[in-house]
């Protein structure tokens, strides 16, 4: 019969799971940001870097801040619809989710220091506060398949022998000791082993992922114009992270391939918390009436984060030609067992994002219109993840291994068909380059996205509409073992931003 774990170990293996918990993933969700911000941003796919005058670029260029004549404040809700289409082992699986959240909240004060045209100097110094809402982790999937080889359990059984030696008492209370106390694995000689035979196929793979979030900028912003010409500014960043996941993992031998397994399942939560800090530094200058240019530099974000995470297995194992039968279950016998993690793991740690640099160029076509191109730079290899507790020496080598240089490329405009028409129409498109080195983890995003305004002299009303498109590979379980979910990301966007000024 089974040893019980006893509470010291359970202790050691917590500490133990905590130190594997951070990795290459949690590195790039929190370092690769789609901003987001006000209606009339959005609709013209994020590029405003040359131009300014949009409370939105205090998180991308703060330089635009300083093109703002009057004060102004903005209030942007958002409903977001999002449709993920999963394909595994030639399965097909479709869910969809709804997000309501506000996406933008902040206010532009400007204080005027040369109203004479004719003279030359600093003609304004501006200042702004408020949040931005970047990166919707908002999702819901379902993926389904038949694996017809192998099975969770024959990744953890690796785990069990290679990484943990094979002893019970070493085994990871948040995954392998679970599948231990559940019958799923059993020990003969100290030697772990599984209780069925996922090789002999048939297994359907069922996994609900439930994923919510967001990363929250709080933004303080200083600018100037100098005699309209130069604008400069410089934004505080403080972002405010809040990630949460909870994936379901079941196996059913819907096919009555395996001996004594029916089914199992696999309940997995894990949430993020923290904060951050970063500068941004830049600067537009307008060459001529029409033609702006802009840069700006964004130093790394240095994020202190908080992993929390819970974890389940639940077995229903029918008990034939067993020796180690559990006392008071008769051979044949089908019985059903829970185990969960009692301890919640816990494990602080820091993160320090790449540098960001961007480049843009505007025009302005008087009342009329304007177009403005940006270009990102971010090099994701010099993320690093890092803490007081422990060296992340191997999980920063497979960043700087893995990962690679984003180019980001934003297009948009905007068009008033009449000089005193009040009526906007605007649209935009981004590309958000791969950061992995490898295809096979290609998670390239295309946003496309439009919308219309109506601008007054003390008000505004803007709205906008957006779709990404992304794909993804997605591993539930060793790449050795299983084919990845091949999921595709549907995310559509609506966005009403209320302004007044004064």
């Amino acid at each position: 019969m089974k040893k019980v774990i006893i509470v010291l170990a359970i202790i050691i293996f917590s500490s133990a799971n905590n130190i594997y918990s951070q990795n290459i993933t949690d590195a790039l969700r929190y370092s690769y940001l789609t901003p987001g911000g006000t209606a009339r941003y959005m609709s013209m796919g994020g590029s405003f870097g040359a131009l300014g005058g949009e409370f939105s670029s205090l998180s991308i260029n703060p330089a635009g801040i300083g093109v703002y004549r009057s004060s102004e404040i903005t209030f942007t809700p958002s409903l977001y619809y999002n449709n993920i289409e999963s394909d595994y082992y030639g399965t097909s699986a479709q869910d969809h989710q709804y997000n309501f959240n506000i996406h933008n909240i902040g206010g532009v004060f400007t204080f005027s220091q040369i109203t004479d045209p004719d003279t030359r100097g600093w003609r304004n110094v501006n200042f702004g506060i408020g949040i931005n809402r970047h990166n919707n982790f908002n999702f819901r999937r379902v993926s389904q398949g038949v694996n017809p080889d192998n099975s969770l359990l024959t990744d953890w059984l690796d785990q069990a022998i290679f990484d943990e030696g094979g002893d019970s008492e070493n085994f990871d209370i948040f995954s392998t000791a679970l599948a231990w106390e559940t019958y799923l694995f059993d020990t003969m000689d100290e030697y772990p082993f599984l209780t069925i035979d996922p090789e002999a196929g048939g297994l359907t793979t069922r996994q609900e992922a439930n994923i919510k979030g967001s990363v929250r900028e709080f933004v303080l912003t200083m600018g100037a114009n100098y005699n309209d010409r130069l604008y400069i500014g410089a934004t505080f960043g403080f972002p405010n992270v809040s990630y949460e996941e909870a994936i379901n993992h079941q196996e059913t031998d819907t096919e009555n391939n395996i001996d004594n397994l029916n089914s199992f399942s696999y309940k997995y939560n894990l949430r993020t918390t923290g904060t951050g800090l970063n500068f941004k530094l830049g600067a537009i200058y307008r060459i001529t009436d029409i033609i702006r240019i802009g840069a700006a530099l964004h130093t790394p974000t240095f994020y202190d984060l908080t992993d929390e995470w819970w974890a389940e297995v639940h077995s229903d194992i029918t008990f034939e030609n067993r020796n180690d039968i559990p006392d008071g279950v008769n051979p044949g016998e089908r019985v059903q067992f829970q185990d969960k993690s009692e301890h919640r793991g816990r494990f602080d740690y820091e993160l320090n994002s790449p540098l960001k640099a961007i480049g843009s160029l505007g025009f302005v076509f008087g009342t009329t219109g304007l177009i403005n191109i940006d270009y990102e730079y971010i090099d994701y290899t010099k993320a690093r993840l890092r803490s007081d507790d422990y060296m992340f020496t191997d999980e920063n080598n497979v960043i700087s291994n893995s990962l690679q240089a984003q180019h980001n490329i934003k297009v948009g405009g905007e068009l008033r068909l009449q000089p005193l028409n009040p009526v906007i129409f605007r649209a935009g498109y981004a590309y958000y380059s791969n950061p992995y080195k490898s295809d096979i983890n290609n998670t390239e995003q295309s946003v496309i996205s439009a919308g219309i305004g109506m601008r007054e002299r003390n008000y505004f009303l803007d709205f906008a509409y957006l779709y990404s498109i992304q794909s993804e590979n997605y591993y539930p379980y060793g790449s050795e073992y299983t084919d990845p979910m091949k999921n595709e990301y549907n995310r559509n966007g609506f966005l009403l931003t209320l302004g007044l000024r004064f």
